[in-house]
């Protein structure tokens, strides 16, 4: 890792600091696009699991989000 030239004082401070290592370290990018699509699985199954596919999907989703008083 580089070494740590200004102490991040805010969230995007963090977030160049990171971006900045990810460019210079290629396991930091894997790591991250393997957290990600990890991440992106599990949210597709949950959806499907809770709200069904095509139709059904759309219908139970509205449904859900009525209920909640978001919609």
């Amino acid at each position: 890792m580089a070494e740590l030239k200004v102490v991040p004082k805010t969230d995007l401070d963090y977030v160049e600091f990171y971006s900045n290592e990810i460019k210079e370290n290629n396991i930091l990018f894997e790591q991250q696009k393997k957290l990600i699509n990890a991440q992106i699985k599990a949210s597709k199954e949950l959806f499907l699991r809770t709200f069904g596919k095509g139709k059904l999907f759309k219908k139970n989703a509205r449904d859900y989000l009525r209920q909640r008083g978001i919609i």
